[in-house]
């Protein structure tokens, strides 16, 4: 009891925050965070009531610092300061983010980011409806590209990566991926999402001038 004075809520959700960074959601625990400070993981527990609680206050933390544009000179420039500030954040918290993936609860710093595209859509002239779905086709490209990234879907690949990629394809019959593999192998993750980015906000600005 005698180590409670050194913890507080702040202190705890900062910790949290960088051992998920650290060692990643599935290696996270209480008991872990609470070694961090050399405490009982009881003594958490006196300023946080439970995991979930701990994990709201953390993703809201990490979302809600997602550095949006203050001022762009059109909607298509705010949409793409958005989406890589999304990114960036993604990049700067990766385990955070990853929770944040498969969250259930609704949190400001999500509303926030929200918020910013339904404005840009609005103002660009979106109908209500062209305006809910443009920022929803936006942010589910942004979060699922981010944790592909984060899960090694979308990575340089090695030379093992390469020999394994080329045994699995040697058991069946695939001609044009064959012919491609230089390309499926050679991975930038940045233009990747660059290029789907601006093949999405292209299609917008068509359903925008119809």
């Amino acid at each position: 009891m005698s180590e409670r004075p050194s913890l507080s809520p702040e202190r705890i959700v900062t910790t949290a925050i960088e051992l998920l960074d650290r060692e990643g959601p599935q290696k996270f625990s209480m008991r872990k965070l609470a070694a961090e400070f050399g405490v009982d993981p009881m003594a958490i527990y006196y300023h946080i009531p439970n995991r979930a609680a701990l994990m709201y206050r953390v993703v809201d933390t990490v979302v809600g610092r997602c550095d949006l544009p203050v001022e762009a000179a059109n909607w298509q420039e705010t949409c793409r300061g958005i989406c890589n500030a999304f990114r960036r954040l993604a990049h700067r918290h990766p385990g955070v983010v990853q929770v944040f993936d498969n969250f259930d609860d609704w949190i400001p710093g999500e509303h926030r980011i929200t918020e910013a595209l339904h404005a840009a859509f609005d103002a660009a002239g979106f109908t209500p409806r062209e305006t809910v779905r443009s920022a929803r086709l936006l942010l589910a490209y942004s979060e699922n590209f981010c944790a592909w990234e984060l899960t090694d879907w979308i990575t340089p690949f090695t030379p093992e990566m390469r020999l394994r990629l080329d045994d699995s394809l040697a058991e069946g019959d695939y001609p044009v991926t064959m012919q491609l593999i230089d390309e499926v192998t050679n991975v930038d993750a940045d233009a990747e999402f660059a290029f789907g980015l601006e093949v999405l906000i292209r299609g917008l600005e068509t359903t925008l001038r119809e």
